[in-house]
């Protein structure tokens, strides 16, 4: 545990020299340059620990800058380990990722719901492109009118919010750019992580309403790679329920850079007011598979 402490003091103060007035000292592949501060040996064994496990991933960006020596050590050991380590998955060697590739594997949200403003707690533009506003148009309801609460659940604990539609169709939409959040486009094409989508929606117990759901995956050119339309009308005994739609794309093939989620729906009974469908708690997950 001393050699271990020591180790990483060396590595700080190591670290810090980048910012040192003092000459920078030439690289020698045959010397210890990188491994010998204040004349005590750091093992590379010690140090690719230190990286791998005591060091954040943007401290690690600094540290590469040190000298060449840590930069060899980085870019062909540590960020691959620090990737396994992060995610689980056994990267090897003949993996085609480079060190930037991994950052974005140890950095990115795996797991974490990319979608802005899930179910209206933040009003009802924010994050959302309002495509049709029907009838009385969109409205955010703090306490959903007409049916039960929503279920508690961990990722959402026990948010009562959703949005709510009209008598004529309300529709918006919401469009993630991968690479804006942390997702390396060679990542994308090689792991083929799964994509899971989600959402709860249901009606008041008077008033019968449609939903419906469209997710698209958008390709690199534009193109839609995969998609997924769900509909479904709400009516009798299926009102007065909260439902739950989930999907998860997987083998969509190489390019994927965006993903589309649109939504709305409408009352069947065309009241004024807001006795349409109901929807909260969207998701979109990218899962490492």
């Amino acid at each position: 545990m001393d050699t271990l402490k020591t180790g990483i003091n060396l590595v700080v103060k190591k670290t810090l020299q980048i910012m040192s007035p003092e000459p920078r000292v030439e690289f020698s592949e045959d010397s210890d340059n990188g491994m010998v501060f204040n004349d005590i040996p750091v093992p590379e064994e010690l140090i690719s620990r230190i990286f791998c496990y005591y060091v954040d991933a943007k401290s690690l960006l600094n540290c590469q800058l040190v000298c060449k020596r840590w930069n060899m050590l980085m870019t062909d050991y540590v960020w691959r380990k620090k990737a396994i380590i992060r995610t689980g998955h056994h990267f090897t060697l003949e993996e085609p990722y480079d060190w930037k590739d991994y950052y974005s594997i140890i950095t990115v949200n795996f797991g974490k719901n990319l979608l802005t403003n899930h179910s209206g707690a933040e009003g009802i533009r924010k994050g959302w492109n309002n495509l049709r506003n029907g009838g009385d148009g969109w409205k955010i309801e703090r306490s959903p009118l007409g049916v039960p609460p929503l279920p508690e659940e961990p990722d959402f604990g026990n948010s009562q919010y959703c949005f709510v539609t009209s008598y004529s169709d309300c529709i918006k939409e919401q469009t993630i750019y991968l690479s804006k959040v942390g997702f390396s486009a060679n990542v994308l094409d090689s792991m083929q992580p799964v994509i899971e989508i989600s959402e709860w929606y249901g009606c008041r117990w008077d008033c019968p309403a449609n939903y419906k759901l469209t997710v698209q995956l958008i390709g690199s050119q534009d193109q839609i790679m995969d998609s997924f339309i769900f509909k479904d009308s709400l009516e009798n005994e299926r009102q007065n329920v909260w439902h739950k739609v989930e999907h998860k794309f997987t083998n969509y093939g190489r390019g994927l850079r965006i993903i589309r989620f649109k939504h709305g729906g409408s009352d069947r009974y065309f009241w004024a007011g807001h006795y349409g469908s109901k929807m909260a708690r969207a998701t979109v997950k990218v899962i490492i598979p």
